[in-house]
């Protein structure tokens, strides 16, 4: 029963993140229309204003691959099912605004641009029957993952892999 009820939380707050995402998108949309005779590359963007969100769901995400089955349990008091987190947080990292938010800001140097890109393909090619505790241990894809994560947050100066809870609610159904 608290299983349904997390399921049932889990799936308002990605609700409430894409209906945000959206209506940042379309008001992202209109002033863009206002400004279309001004130089882009030199306004703030309305996303801007929330890239350090950005940045630590972007590095966030890179930390939970960085982690094995025992560690993601670990974080089942805090993110409630870890395995439907890692899947999408990083989903969540990647929308193309967001992502690019975080690039214009300096947040992370554009070189890394294309190794954070290349990541996130490699993930989206995970096959669904290798997402679950034992194949995050042991599936040499995931082993690669872990691999490369821990590369990519070296590169760009991320020192730690500790799960940043900066931004995360933490609500109780009882």
């Amino acid at each position: 029963m608290n299983y349904f009820y997390n399921t049932i939380i889990l799936l308002v707050i990605v609700v409430f993140i894409s209906n945000l995402y959206l209506s940042i998108k379309k008001n992202h949309s209109i002033e863009t229309d206002k400004k279309s005779k001004r130089d882009l590359a030199t306004d703030k963007f309305d996303f801007d204003e929330n890239v350090d969100f950005y940045y630590n769901n972007l590095i966030n995400s890179l930390v939970l691959f960085t982690y094995d089955s025992e560690k993601l349990k670990e974080l089942e008091p805090i993110l409630i099912d870890p395995l439907t987190e890692l899947y999408e947080e990083i989903d969540y990292a990647f929308i193309p605004d967001l992502l690019e938010s975080v690039f214009r800001n300096k947040m992370i140097d554009l070189k890394h641009k294309s190794l954070l890109l290349e990541f996130k393909q490699n993930v989206d090619q995970i096959p669904n029957e290798i997402w679950n505790y034992n194949s995050i241990d042991d599936n040499i894809i995931w082993k690669k993952l872990r691999f490369k994560a821990n590369e990519i947050l070296e590169k760009i100066g991320v020192n730690t892999r500790i799960y940043d809870q900066k931004y995360n609610s933490i609500i109780n159904v009882n």
